[in-house]
């Protein structure tokens, strides 16, 4: 009895048309994710091109800031070296040297302000406080309070949340601490901010005729923060503007 044929090896062919097929679905799927993705993210309001552009305003700032505080150096020293060799105009030198110095003291908080967003010194990131000051109001007990929050370095989403701020001193000569929420008679308010590279909180309040602040204690709560930012500060008001 004849014996039967070997089986052949079969060899599947794919064909060329297929792999066209494939190829053109997972170009049209990585189009599609690409245009979703572009799509939310100008949904969300990010304008990488309008950060970019805020982002070397900044820096154009710190840049010139930088070089009139160099000019003022300069011209300060000059001045010096005038007020040792001429006598005669002393009065006169003293008060643009005066001049000169108080202009350099603001520029020099300005550029510290603008490099804190664009580069801190300490390279970290993120929400922190920059400053807070008590400026008095128009009535004996009436207090205009400021703080002002930076996002360092990372800008490309916003920065919000809400702000809590805690007076502590002496009411009838015994401790007692109240809230700006309890001042405004809403014990559970707080101050909301939304930003992207910083913002001033301001709040008016009139305190007690009873009550002596010592302190003030800033908390900052925001979903970027692991934990809330804390900060204490002395209650010294800042002097009256010159009339």
């Amino acid at each position: 009895m004849p014996s039967a044929p070997a089986p052949r090896a079969v060899r599947l062919v794919w064909p060329a048309w297929g792999w066209i097929a494939t190829a053109a679905a997972l170009i049209t799927l990585s189009l599609v994710a690409w245009f979703a993705y572009q799509r939310g993210e100008l949904r969300g309001g990010l304008d990488r091109g309008a950060l970019a552009r805020e982002r070397r305003e900044l820096e154009s700032k710190v840049a010139l800031l930088t070089d009139e505080n160099a000019n003022l150096n300069t011209k300060l020293a000059e001045l010096e070296m005038a007020r040792q060799l001429d006598r005669d105009a002393y009065s006169q030198v003293e008060r643009t040297i005066g001049e000169l110095q108080s202009q350099l003291s603001r520029q020099g908080d300005d550029l510290a302000f603008y490099r804190s967003i664009v580069s801190p010194a300490d390279g970290i990131q993120g929400l922190r406080i920059h400053r807070f000051e008590v400026h008095p109001g128009g009535d004996a007990r009436e207090y205009r309070l400021e703080l002002i929050l930076v996002q360092a370095m990372r800008h490309e989403s916003l920065a919000s949340g809400l702000v809590q701020i805690t007076l502590h001193g002496l009411r009838s000569g015994n401790p007692a601490q109240l809230t700006v929420g309890e001042l405004l008679g809403r014990p559970r308010a707080q101050l909301p901010f939304s930003f992207r590279y910083f913002q001033t909180v301001e709040q008016n309040v009139t305190l007690p005729a009873d009550f002596e602040p010592v302190d003030v204690e800033v908390q900052v709560r925001s979903g970027k923060l692991r934990s809330p930012l804390q900060q204490t500060f002395p209650w010294k008001p800042a002097p009256p503007a010159p009339a």
